[in-house]
Formats: C-alpha cells, structure tokens, sequence
C-alpha cells in the first residue's frame, strides 16, 4: 500500500482525493494540511511514501514547502498536483526537486499511475505537459519559440538593455514613461524566467532573440 499526505489549501478537492482511492488501488491518503509550514512536524510523526502538494496556498506555497522540507532533511518524493501549466512553474518545481508533475483534471488511472511512478523515484509528468517538458529540458525550446512570446516593444528594450541603456536612456529612446520600460522588463524576465538584466541580455544572445553582430 502506498501512503501519502496531500498539501493542498481545498479541503473539497483533498477529501474528494481521499475518497476517490480504494483498498484495491493500493494507495491510501493518510493525512491532509493545507498549510506547508505543518508539514514537517506531520511527517515526523506520520511515515509516508509519497507527497502530493499543490503550488499556490497562502500561507507557504508549494515551492517553499519544498525548500523547507530540504532544510530540515526529509527525502521523501514529492508529486505536484496543481492546475497550473506554466513551464516557469514546472521548471521551479522540478529544480526545488519534485519528482512528477501532474494537473487537477487528470484522470484516475493517470493520478494512480503518478502516484505509482514516483513513489519509486520514478519522474512522471502529465500527458498535457509530456512533451514541452522533456523539449525544455534537453534544450531543444528553439530561439524561435523564445522570440513568439516576446512582443516587438519587448525585443527592442532588450537590445537598449544590451546596449548598456539604463530606465530613463530607454524611455527617452522609445518615447514612453519610466514606468512603462519598468514594466516591459518585468515581463520579460518573467517570461524568460531569468531573475538580472545581465542574465536577460546573455540568453537573449545566446537564444538569438536580438543579433548583436
């Protein structure tokens, strides 16, 4: 029988998920928290063979959770069960060190499979997200697929950034407010997922995004 905790903030959906699985499944839920910061001293006190955590709670969300349960040494693997397809979240997930991704509206031979994989240390992302995972992570998401989710005003602050042009240089240059380029940088790091300009301007070389020759 596997057991596992869910970490989730909706009380429906975590009794739903309990409910949902029978003796003959062989996976039972044993305990329920929607707050991450519980979740240590839970698990000193109830042994488990897997955790299945959502990302978005508001007391501690499920990136953080993660990153506790490293500091404190549990090695116990961890499947997200979330809505959210975002490769920015996915990406964070994997890195903090989850072992399977899976979406809410997965069905119940899907979630059975999950659950079965990566409580043996097996990855297992969902059939939706399948595909541009493994692309991103092989490095095949190619400079094009990178250049679609930027608009032309996001290009060309990039290629000001690259040309050693602070906020005010900038709106000068394309007539628009400080707070405007503020915000279009924002977004493009948000998008590229990358946290300086620095670090912007180096993929945005390397992906091809602006040609600096």
């Amino acid at each position: 029988m596997i057991t596992a905790i869910i970490v989730d903030d909706h009380p429906l959906f975590a009794e739903g998920l309990k409910a949902m699985f029978k003796a003959s499944d062989g996976i039972e839920i044993v305990e329920h928290t929607k707050n991450g910061n519980e979740l240590p001293c839970i698990l000193r006190n109830t042994q488990v063979d897997l955790i299945l955590m959502d990302i978005d709670m508001p007391i501690m969300d499920g990136i953080a959770t993660m990153e506790l349960l490293k500091k404190e040494g549990f090695n116990i693997p961890i499947l997200m069960l979330t809505m959210h397809q975002s490769m920015r979240k996915i990406k964070n997930s994997l890195e903090k060190g989850a072992q399977g991704y899976i979406l809410k509206d997965a069905s119940k031979p899907e979630l059975v499979e999950a659950i079965t994989k990566t409580s043996l240390r097996q990855n297992y992302f969902h059939p939706k997200i399948n595909d541009q995972v493994f692309d991103y992570f092989r490095g095949r998401k190619s400079a094009r697929a990178e250049a679609d989710e930027l608009s032309e005003r996001e290009r060309e602050i990039i290629e000001c950034l690259a040309g050693g042009m602070n906020t005010k240089a900038i709106s000068e240059a394309l007539h628009i407010s400080e707070h405007t380029v503020k915000t279009h940088r924002r977004n493009i790091m948000y998008k590229l997922d990358v946290k300086t300009s620095a670090e912007l301007v180096k993929l945005a070389i390397e992906k091809g995004i602006i040609d600096i020759g």
